[in-house]
């Protein structure tokens, strides 16, 4: 990748073990596009989170399944692609959480979907032959 690369892909292999060297490869590409924190971080957030739902909830078997990440910046607007066709889930219509729960009290998940619903300026989902494909837009400042 040459630092005028306007868009990144990466095949994510369906294995926890995956998803740091993900992780690591996007910041460094969206790093040398100087996105703002917030966008670093939504991104980042954005990989820890759907491809761990994914491994965990998308697929009977993950193993030998991949979660494609698509990246790209144009102007002031970071652009993330999630793809993956384990079982139909639109992430955008999981509860919120009980924010007025005391902690102890709170059931556990859902709280890194409602941060990235929270994070981006627009969120889409479709379900397009047989695949999951979650969109989040950061307009960047």
């Amino acid at each position: 990748m040459t630092g005028r690369d306007a868009s990144l892909t990466l095949h994510v292999p369906g294995t926890v073990d995956a998803i740091r060297p993900a992780t690591e490869q996007a910041e460094s590409w969206l790093a040398e596009r100087h996105v703002s924190f917030e966008a670093m971080y939504l991104a980042s957030l954005a990989i820890e989170e759907l491809v761990t739902n994914c491994i965990k909830y998308g697929y009977e078997n993950p193993a030998g399944r991949t979660i494609d990440l698509m990246f790209s910046v144009e102007g002031q607007l970071l652009r993330i692609e999630v793809v993956d066709d384990g079982r139909p889930f639109n992430p955008l219509e999981a509860p919120a959480p009980d924010l007025s729960l005391p902690i102890e009290q709170r059931p556990i998940g859902g709280l890194g979907l409602h941060l990235l619903r929270e994070l981006a300026d627009e969120a889409r989902y479709e379900r397009r032959d047989g695949t999951n494909r979650l969109t989040l837009l950061k307009r960047m400042a």
